[in-house]
C-alpha cells in the first residue's frame, strides 16, 4: 500500500473510531467508582495533558496554585510580629487528669518543674488506653493476627507504671530522626479489621527530626521512652532520642540564631565520601536545621562551595547528644529562616503535597489532615496543635464558630477570605483556596469522601491530598459546606 493511501485510510479509521465511541483525549474526572467522564482539552485548560485524574467538580487547571492567586499574590495572612505574638500566647501543652480534679490540667514542655509529680506521669501514660481499646469485646488484630488477653497483659506490664517514682526528674533530649510517637510501647499495627491499611489504633503523632523532646518515663524492656513533644506525648524508640546532659544543652541544641527550614515536601540529605550519621536521611517539610556562619570551624571532606554549613544533632552509642557538621546544597528546597506568610507562599507550600498519600498521624512518611496544615504553617513559624479540633478552636488564628450559620452566610464569609486560611468540620481540617461559580474549594489530606450526586453509601477511598469543592458529601448527607463548624479568619 502506498504511504499516502495508508495515511488517508488510517485517518479515516481514526475519525470513525472517535465518532462511534465518543472517545476524546482530554482531562479525566472521577465521577464515582467504576465510572469516568472526559472533558475536551479545548473545553478546559489542562496543564497535565489529560494524564491526571481529579475529583468530580475539580478541573485540572485548579491543581496549580496560580489558579487561585490571581488577585491575592501579595496578601499577608500573618505578619512576623503576629506570629511571634501567637507563639508567646499559645505555648504548646499536653493535658492530663489524675482523678483529683474536675477538669483537665495542662503541662507545658518548655516550662516544666525540676520534678514532676509521679501521679501526673502515670495519668499521661494512661494504662486505661488498653481498656478503651478492648472494652467493646470485639476482636482486635495486631499485624492482621487476632490478639489475646495475654497480649494486652504483656503490653500493660511493659508500661512499667509501678516503677514511676513519686517525683519524676524530666530528662531533656532531641529527636535525631523522623519517628512516630505511639500510645503504647509496641510497633504492632492494631486495628479492628485485619485488612485495615491506614488507621493504626496505637498512633499518637509524628515526631519531627531535630525537634526538642522531654523524657518522663521508660518501658520495662528499656527499648522505649515516654516523651513530651509540644502538644502531644507518646512512646518512641530510645535509639531515636539523644539525651542532653542538662537543660542548658537542650536549649542550645533546640534554638539557633540562623537556621534553615525545609520547604520541600521533603528533602534527602547528601551521601558523603566518609561515614556520616545523616547521609541519606529524609527530612520532611518544616524541619529546622541549625546553621553555622561561613567563617565557623567546620569538619567536612570537601569544600562548602554552593552549600550551607549546618550542625546536625546525633545520638552517641551511650545515648547522649553530640553534633555533626553537614553541608546542605543551596539547590535543596530550603529557606533561610521562616518564610513570609502570604497567600502565595502558603499555597505554593500546600500544593507541594498534592497527590501525596494520606498518612494517619504521620505514618507512611506523610500526613493526615492536621499534619498537612501543621507542616505547611510551620514553614512560617506557626506551630499548631496536633489535634485538628484544637487548631480550629484557636482564638488567635481568628476562630469563628459558624456551626449555626446558614449555608449562605458561610459562603458570604468564604467569598471574602484570602487563600491559605483554614476551615474545619467535625473530624477534618482543610485549607481554603477560593470560590468558583458559587462553590468554595479546599485542599486537604483526606481519607474518604462522597462525590456530589452520589448516595451516601458510595464512599470513595481517596487517601490522599487533593483539591475539591465543598459540595462533596458526608455520611450524614450534608455537604462539606453545610457541615462546616469553624472558619479561621482573624479579619472577620
Amino acid at each position: 500500500m502506498k504511504r499516502k493511501t495508508a495515511l488517508i485510510l488510517y485517518g479515516t479509521l481514526a475519525i470513525a473510531f472517535v465518532s462511534v465511541t465518543g472517545f476524546e483525549i482530554g482531562k479525566l474526572h472521577a465521577a464515582g467508582r467504576g465510572s469516568s467522564e472526559y472533558v475536551s482539552v479545548q473545553e478546559a485548560s489542562d496543564p497535565y495533558n489529560g494524564l491526571v485524574q481529579t475529583v468530580s467538580g475539580t478541573t485540572a487547571d485548579m491543581l496549580k496554585p496560580e489558579y487561585w492567586l490571581s488577585s491575592y499574590d501579595g496578601k499577608v495572612l500573618f505578619s512576623g510580629e503576629e506570629i511571634e505574638e501567637f507563639t508567646y500566647n499559645n505555648p504548646a501543652f499536653v493535658e492530663y487528669n489524675t482523678g483529683q480534679f474536675g477538669s483537665n490540667k495542662k503541662l507545658y514542655m518548655y516550662d516544666l518543674p525540676d520534678a514532676i509529680d509521679g501521679a501526673v506521669v502515670k495519668a499521661l501514660i494512661d494504662p486505661e488506653i488498653i481498656d478503651d481499646l478492648t472494652k467493646d469485646g470485639d476482636a482486635l488484630y495486631a499485624n492482621k493476627e487476632a490478639v489475646s488477653d495475654d497480649y494486652w497483659a504483656n503490653i500493660r506490664d511493659n508500661l512499667n507504671i509501678e516503677a514511676v517514682p513519686d517525683k519524676v526528674t524530666p530528662i531533656y533530649g532531641v529527636c535525631v530522626e523522623r519517628t512516630m510517637a505511639r500510645t503504647l510501647p509496641s510497633d504492632d499495627f492494631i486495628a479492628e479489621d485485619p485488612q485495615e491499611l491506614y488507621f493504626d489504633s496505637l498512633i499518637s503523632a509524628e515526631v519531627m527530626p531535630f525537634s526538642p523532646i522531654v523524657v518522663i518515663s521508660e518501658s520495662r524492656d528499656s527499648q522505649w521512652y515516654y516523651i513530651l513533644s509540644g502538644s502531644y506525648c507518646g512512646w518512641v524508640h530510645k535509639d531515636t532520642i539523644a539525651v542532653c546532659k542538662d537543660k542548658d544543652e537542650w536549649n542550645n541544641a533546640s534554638s539557633a540564631d540562623e537556621f534553615l527550614v525545609v520547604t520541600g515536601s521533603e528533602i534527602v540529605l547528601e551521601d558523603t565520601a566518609r561515614e556520616s550519621a545523616h547521609a541519606g536521611m529524609v527530612l520532611p517539610m518544616g524541619t529546622k536545621i541549625k546553621l553555622k556562619n561561613t567563617e565557623a570551624e567546620f569538619d567536612a571532606d570537601r569544600t562548602s562551595w554552593g552549600c550551607y554549613k549546618a550542625e546536625l544533632p546525633c545520638r552517641a552509642e551511650d545515648g547522649t547528644l553530640y553534633s555533626e557538621d553537614a553541608l546542605i546544597p543551596v539547590s535543596k528546597d530550603v529557606h533561610v529562616g521562616y518564610m513570609d506568610m502570604t497567600s502565595e507562599a502558603v499555597l505554593n507550600q500546600a500544593f507541594k503535597f498534592l497527590g501525596k498519600i494520606y498518612g494517619y498521624g504521620g505514618t507512611l512518611s506523610s500526613n493526615d489532615c492536621s499534619g498537612f496544615v501543621r507542616q505547611v504553617y510551620s514553614c512560617f513559624g506557626l506551630e499548631l496543635p496536633r489535634n485538628a479540633r484544637a487548631i480550629a478552636k484557636t482564638y488567635d488564628l481568628g476562630s469563628i464558630d459558624c456551626d449555626k450559620m446558614t449555608e449562605d452566610k458561610k459562603l458570604s464569609i468564604l467569598e471574602q477570605m484570602a487563600p491559605g486560611l483554614l476551615l474545619y468540620m467535625d473530624g477534618h481540617i482543610m485549607m481554603y483556596l477560593g470560590t468558583k461559580d458559587g462553590v468554595p474549594y479546599v485542599i486537604s489530606s483526606c481519607a474518604t469522601c462522597i462525590e456530589p450526586g452520589h448516595a451516601t453509601s458510595d464512599i470513595v477511598d481517596a487517601y490522599g491530598v487533593f483539591v475539591s469543592g465543598m459540595n462533596l458529601l458526608r455520611a450524614n448527607g450534608k455537604t462539606w459546606l453545610e457541615d462546616l463548624d469553624y472558619i479561621l479568619w482573624k479579619e472577620y
